[in-house]
């Protein structure tokens, strides 16, 4: 928070937060609670890309449905925050962002 508070001095530029939605990981109603009080707590709130997660060889998990991702962003929209619903490109040629560097399965876990 310390550097995202040091960008705006420096910068007085929005900050914008890339969040790639993630099926059942960061998705839920306690996820947009959280990260719609982290985009109000800077002097010029932050502002939210949301995108669901690409598919990826050998990663377990997949991205959120359209619909996880509406309700996602209507809950953080309904909170106050700035958030727009990013488009996909690249997928249907496994060249979407994360499926041209996946050399090897990678695990997730959930600390909370």
């Amino acid at each position: 928070m310390e550097a995202c508070n040091g960008f705006l001095e420096s910068k007085n530029r929005r900050l914008t937060f890339e969040w790639a939605l993630i099926d059942g990981v960061n998705d839920r109603p306690s996820d947009a609670i959280e990260l719609a009080q982290i985009c109000r707590s800077f002097r010029v709130p932050a502002h939210v890309n949301l995108i669901p997660l690409n598919p990826t060889p050998g990663y377990e998990v997949k991205g959120s449905s359209r619909n996880q991702v509406q309700a996602f962003c209507d809950q953080l929209v309904g909170m106050g925050a700035n958030a727009t619903i990013r488009r996909n490109r690249g997928t249907d040629i496994a060249a979407a962002c994360g499926q041209l560097a996946a050399g090897q399965p990678v695990q997730i876990s959930r600390s909370k």
